[in-house]
């Protein structure tokens, strides 16, 4: 595993976790925030498909999973999964899985 791409992956996770402690002037930039952090982790998952990168994919995926808690985030998800849905990275019905049993939002299923 390319030492580069673990750091990539570990600057998008703390990223994300730095996310939750910043204030944002209005909700959309909250929201824009969000978004764009998760669409870098996509697109990770994307580069890392080319390598063959398996294993950093499911960390990507994970991490993806484990911040998504809210009705917002999963607004989100809807927005930026179609590219790794597209690439066959993951299917409709394993992120509804995950959803279920990975995220914090799977109090509510």
């Amino acid at each position: 595993m390319n030492t580069d791409f673990r750091l990539r992956l570990n600057r998008l996770s703390k990223e994300l976790d730095d996310f939750y402690y910043q204030e944002f002037e209005t909700e959309q930039a909250e929201y824009s925030k969000n978004k764009q952090i998760k669409q870098d982790i996509v697109q990770f998952m994307l580069e890392m498909k080319q390598y063959s990168e398996h294993a950093l994919i499911d960390e990507a995926l994970n991490l993806i999973f484990h911040h998504t808690g809210s009705h917002i985030d999963c607004e989100i998800l809807d927005e930026i999964m179609l590219p790794v849905i597209e690439q066959n990275i993951i299917t409709p019905e394993l992120i509804d899985k995950n959803l279920r049993e990975n995220s914090p939002i799977g109090r509510w299923f």
